[in-house]
């Protein structure tokens, strides 16, 4: 049987992808800079959010720890960036400055969501 937390993970996962895919239609990115903030951190919240519910399945045996949390944070937002810059969605004038930021906000919101979810339960 499939906990909240995961169903809450599945839902704002579907709603997460289609305000990127809308985002991207109407270029919000390149319009509102404040849009690019929220969905960094939303990003970096759902990566909490993820390991957390993974780790309630049975056929994953660990605990989601901080060095978890950092060690998957770390590998997805480079990750992201790295294909943002492949992908050429950057301005290069304020390249190091946008990438630093949106590596930040995704640690923030992990790390949030890790803090969180450590100190409250959902219940299942």
């Amino acid at each position: 049987m499939i906990n909240k937390r995961t169903v809450i993970f599945l839902i704002l996962f579907s709603i997460f992808g289609l305000a990127h895919y809308f985002a991207v239609l109407a270029s919000l990115y390149w319009y509102y800079g404040w849009f690019d903030v929220a969905m960094h951190l939303w990003g970096g919240m759902l990566i909490g959010l993820s390991v957390h519910s993974l780790a309630t399945f049975s056929r994953f045996n660990f605990k989601p720890t901080l060095s978890i949390i950092l060690l998957v944070l770390v590998s997805i937002t480079v990750t992201w960036e790295i294909f943002e810059w492949w992908a050429d969605l950057y301005q290069s004038e304020a390249y190091l400055i946008d990438t630093i930021q949106d590596i930040l906000l995704g640690f923030s919101g992990g790390l949030l969501t890790h803090f969180v979810l450590s100190k409250y339960t959902i219940e299942t």
